[in-house]
This record gives structure tokens, C-alpha cells and sequence, in this order.
């Protein structure tokens, strides 16, 4: 069969129909707060050898209010509520993400070094915070 055959047989997809990629707004800020996170995590649990978890609870809480801090609330733009309703969601997933991240963080240093736990648990937790964003902060099309 001739691959121009084939081109005529596969659907295309219309631009309404293809993938929306990740939100890039909020990428400056969040780098800038994995920064943070990164660069203290590991001299508090190398040289003041102070637990992962709490390590972790403290530099990811940091991450977080410099995240917030750097959009000055451009995430609210998009969000669907009044102000109120949109602060609590933040709070309430932030505290979520900061509780989740600190489970994992504790678990897998139980195994591997602190360190290592803090960057297997990224990708995790990129996952989660973009479904949490997309679930609760960004508008949907009706």
C-alpha cells in the first residue's frame, strides 16, 4: 500500500482537538521556588543533620510562599470563585502538596539518602500540583 494511501486513511486533527501543553505562566515561579527548595534542603539535613521530613516541610513551605509570592496572584486570574473561595482552594491544596511531599520525602528516606528521596519525589510532585492546578485554579471552557 502506498503511504500516500495511508496519509489519506489517518484522521487529522483539528486544533481544538490537540493537547493543551502545560500552563507556562506559572513556570518562572515555580522554578524559582524549587530552587529555593533544593538549594536548603540539602545543607539542613547534611550539615545540620536535621531530619528529611522536616527538612522537607520546611524548604518545600518556603518553595511555596516564594512561588505565591513571585505571581502575585496571577493564578487567581484564571480561576473560577470569588477571591475568598480561590484562597481557600490555594491553602487547602498548598497544605495538601506541602503534607504529601513530606510523606513521601520521610518514606524514601527511610531507604535511600535524604537527598536522593528529595529528587525521586519531584516528578511525583509535579504531577500532583499540575492536576491540583488544572483541577482547582484554571477555568474551564463550557
Amino acid at each position: 500500500m502506498p503511504a500516500a494511501d495511508i496519509d489519506r486513511r489517518v484522521p487529522q486533527l483539528r486544533r481544538s482537538e490537540m493537547p493543551t501543553p502545560l500552563p507556562s505562566p506559572f513556570a518562572p515561579s515555580s522554578v524559582a521556588g524549587l530552587a529555593l527548595d533544593l538549594a536548603l534542603f540539602a545543607p539542613l539535613t547534611t550539615l545540620a543533620a536535621m531530619p528529611p521530613d522536616r527538612a522537607n516541610a520546611i524548604t518545600y513551605g518556603l518553595g511555596l510562599i516564594l512561588g505565591f509570592a513571585l505571581r502575585q496572584g496571577r493564578r487567581f486570574a484564571d480561576a473560577s470563585g470569588d477571591a475568598a473561595e480561590v484562597v481557600t482552594r490555594l491553602v487547602v491544596v498548598s497544605l495538601a502538596s506541602l503534607l504529601l511531599s513530606t510523606m513521601i520525602v520521610g518514606a524514601l528516606a527511610t531507604a535511600i539518602p535524604a537527598l536522593l528521596a528529595k529528587l525521586l519525589s519531584l516528578p511525583m510532585m509535579f504531577l500532583w500540583r499540575y492536576g491540583m492546578t488544572r483541577r482547582f485554579f484554571l477555568r474551564r471552557e463550557s
